[in-house]
């Protein structure tokens, strides 16, 4: 019986249902392959085919442990994320507390927000600091949490964007004495927490139809994929900075656009 062959990710909603009908006994591929939601790329008879296999006793024990450990980390997670919330409340200003956090534009991420359970706390970190890091693209809530958590929402101690880039570790590091590169090594100040976040960001908007998902795959060509997931992450961090210090919004200008401008930019130089 091969689960993770049958559905892509085990946490989601087709995933789990499967896993807790098999811990509650139930044996047939069909009935569990019923489970399949409806967003499913595969069929209930692509799903029951891995489905149909042998059951042994001790595997299907250590499936039951597993899904306690894990029904108990969620709800612990649960309990820290309504903590956190009840802290971001105390932190508001009294004149945004009760304001609804205003329509995103792009309604597909909203809905995406809204099915992840993050569209309490997208409103709650928005009332604490006046702008939507959700609006740009690849920053969910949770990672909006994070940069907030870390940060604060005064960004004067970075005179420019470059010092809060240099800050995150997300620039080359150019040592250099007398004409000489010296050896790259990595100081310990800085905040990974926030780079490691933008990173994973990095990575998920690298397959978008959106500009910086084009910036991703136009890096990614040329130079690779992990000098595109530094390259974004950095860009991230710059829209982040500029959106905290000057309250500038993003509007994505599409892949399409940013294709034609990047091409515009090579016939002048040429």
């Amino acid at each position: 019986v091969q689960v993770h062959r049958a559905v892509s990710d085990l946490n989601g909603k087709t995933g789990l249902a499967i896993v807790r009908a098999i811990v509650a006994g139930e044996r047939d591929p069909v009935r569990l392959a019923a489970h399949r939601d409806p967003h499913c790329r595969k069929s209930v008879d692509q799903i029951a085919r891995h489905l149909t296999g042998t059951w042994r006793d001790e595997h299907l024990f250590n499936l039951a442990s597993a899904l306690r450990c894990y029904d108990l980390f969620e709800a612990e997670i649960a309990t820290y994320d309504a903590r956190l919330i009840q802290e971001l409340q105390a932190l508001q200003p009294p004149e945004r507390q009760d304001l609804p956090v205003p329509r995103h534009p792009n309604p597909r991420k909203e809905r995406n927000i809204q099915g992840h359970g993050g569209a309490q706390l997208r409103t709650e970190l928005w009332r604490f600091a006046g702008v939507d890091l959700t609006r740009i693209d690849a920053i969910s809530a949770g990672v909006a949490q994070v940069v907030l958590t870390e940060l604060g929402t005064d960004l004067s101690a970075f005179a420019t964007e470059g010092h809060f880039v240099s800050w995150l570790r997300l620039c080359p590091r150019t040592a250099i004495s007398g004409g000489k590169p010296l050896k790259k090594r990595r100081n310990a100040l800085g905040s990974s927490r926030i780079a490691g976040t933008l990173r994973i960001a990095a990575l998920a908007v690298g397959r978008s139809k959106t500009a910086l998902g084009a910036y991703y795959r136009r890096i990614a060509r040329h130079k690779g994929g992990a000098v595109a997931v530094f390259a974004t992450a950095r860009k991230l961090a710059v829209l982040v900075y500029r959106m905290l210090r000057y309250g500038q919004d993003y509007v994505d200008q599409g892949e399409a656009a940013y294709e034609a401008k990047f091409q515009a930019q090579r016939l002048a130089a040429l």
